[in-house]
């Protein structure tokens, strides 16, 4: 499994006729789904999510952000994460630790 932090942001200004409704709706569909855990992001300018989400692949993920449809009027940001075992070990065997 992977795990990834997706940033989610609309861009600004919004096109007219965007499908904020569609985006939440796929967002909790994937919360109540279990593939991921969502977040609302709450900023100055505006808002966004933070969606937690632990994948087989990359083919999945992408599929998942190709799903949203926040598509073209959004803007991402994907972060790998690790395990801290996972790091740890990783360390090891480089001779870091």
């Amino acid at each position: 499994m992977a795990k990834f932090l997706v940033l989610a942001r609309p861009v600004k200004p919004l096109p007219q006729g965007a499908n904020l409704k569609g985006v939440i709706d796929h967002l909790v569909t994937l919360q109540e789904g279990g593939r991921a855990e969502i977040f609302t992001i709450v900023e100055d300018d505006g808002y966004g999510f933070a969606i937690l989400v632990d994948v087989t692949s990359h083919d999945e993920l992408m599929a998942i952000l190709f799903e949203n449809p926040l598509g073209r009027w959004g803007e991402y940001q994907v972060m790998a994460l690790g395990t801290m075992e996972g790091e740890t070990e990783a360390m090891r065997k480089a001779g870091v630790i």
